[in-house]
């Protein structure tokens, strides 16, 4: 039996050993040594570019000033779709989680799961053709769904809206806090109208803060792709 070919991208040492030690140990999959990567920049091209790779075990979080996981899957599902990607990460918060989902994640796990559960995991994500996530994880998902199901239908922003919220999204996933006037400026806007567009986002979705604004948005983008 031919094994599958699995790539791991962490910056952690610790972890990539840890990965590629249980990967290695298995009769179903393989994990050479130059398909294990510590940054997103150096993975890209190999990830795009070999084919026998199948699986990619990615870390959302990057050493300051790399390029972060979910952003890095992103553009490598864009160029390879049928390319399977698990989530393997320490960040249970809803940012992470639903803008993993929406960027193309196939699983999503973490990294304090035993290593009984990265294999079975990893064996239902290759071989069963599953959608593993952690229990606590998946547990969340459904809560979210089932609180938001009748306010998703009446979810309708405008194209500028969805351009706004991306934005604001973009700056949470990289911990950046843009104000009102880094907005206007970054989408070549008067602060006036992002501030009249972000309060009608706020009625929009039944929100107070920008978090609970986030949150909802990334709810919505779920289901829009499919998800539910």
């Amino acid at each position: 039996m031919e094994k599958i070919h699995v790539a791991i991208v962490e910056d952690l040492t610790e972890f990539r050993e840890r990965y590629s030690r249980l990967i290695n140990l298995s009769q179903e999959f393989v994990c050479l040594p130059e398909h294990q990567f510590s940054c997103c920049e150096d993975s890209v091209p190999t990830l795009i570019e070999d084919p026998r790779i199948k699986v990619v075990i990615q870390d959302i979080g990057m050493p300051k000033g790399h390029i972060n996981g979910i952003a890095s899957m992103q553009q490598i599902k864009n160029k390879r779709q049928g390319l399977l990607f698990m989530i393997a990460t320490v960040y249970i918060e809803d940012t992470y989680l639903f803008e993993a989902l929406c960027a193309g994640a196939d699983s999503y796990m973490l990294k304090t799961d035993p290593d009984a559960v990265f294999v079975h995991h990893l064996k239902e994500l290759a071989l069963e053709n599953g959608r593993p996530f952690s229990g606590p994880l998946m547990r969340k998902i459904l809560d979210v769904f089932r609180s938001q199901e009748s306010d998703n239908n009446k979810i309708k922003p405008t194209a500028f809206q969805k351009q706004l919220l991306e934005k604001i999204l973009e700056g949470e996933i990289n911990e950046i806090s843009y104000t009102n006037e880094e907005l206007a400026e970054e989408l070549n806007r008067q602060v006036k109208e992002i501030t009249r567009e972000i309060r009608a986002i706020y009625k929009m979705l039944h929100v107070n803060n920008r978090k609970e604004m986030i949150k909802k948005y990334q709810s919505w983008k779920v289901r829009f792709f499919g998800f539910d």
